[in-house]
């Protein structure tokens, strides 16, 4: 079994956009000392929705991604406001990068994405939603708004064609209803 590591030193470092470095400096288990340098997010907590509409599909958000350099579909979502649960924060990034008002949600769990970040990001599932004003889009953000079928969903998450693939394998066992879904379980897209 693996041992935890102690924590020497935590130190600042300057940020990358909304990145905060972090230099971390551990005991190993055989004694020696490493620093590594990690990131944060500047807001904190981020929490995302898979927002599922009466009809059956599901609201995606495509952005442009720098890193990939390329159109990456996301699951609606975005930083928690200092103050904000995570559930009205979910609901307000919903609202705002979509314009669909959130029906009912449900806490699915969180996920972290890298072993160099302590940045999480917390899941709902959010049945019911519906589509009931614009955008309301922050300065230099562009997001395109689709509504994918579940097994669409799926396929994105399996094909590197989304940022959050993680919040989709949380929702799994709600969405497994579908028989498109049970098929791409057993035959994956390659």
């Amino acid at each position: 079994m693996a041992t935890a590591w102690e924590l020497l030193s935590r130190e600042r470092q300057g940020r990358a956009g909304r990145r905060v470095l972090i230099a971390k400096t551990f005991r190993l288990p055989d004694g020696s000392e490493k620093t590594f340098t990690v990131t944060e997010h500047a807001a904190g907590t981020a929490a995302a929705v898979v927002a599922l509409t009466a009809r059956g599909t599901i609201v995606i958000a495509e952005q442009y991604r720098p890193g990939p350099e390329r159109v990456m579909a996301e699951l609606p979502g975005g930083a928690v406001e200092p103050g904000e649960s995570l559930a009205d924060g979910a609901a307000r990034e919903l609202a705002e990068e979509t314009g669909y008002v959130p029906g009912e949600l449900a806490y699915l769990g969180e996920m972290r994405y890298d072993a160099y970040t302590g940045m999480v990001r917390h899941y709902f599932l959010d049945t019911g939603c519906e589509r009931r004003h614009e955008q309301r889009l922050d300065p230099g953000e562009f997001v395109t708004v689709r509504e994918v079928s579940p097994a669409d969903l799926l396929t994105l998450a399996m094909t590197a064609a989304m940022t959050d693939p993680g919040g989709v394998l949380l929702a799994l066992p709600y969405l497994t209803s579908d028989p498109q879904v049970r098929a791409l379980l057993t035959r994956p897209p390659r």
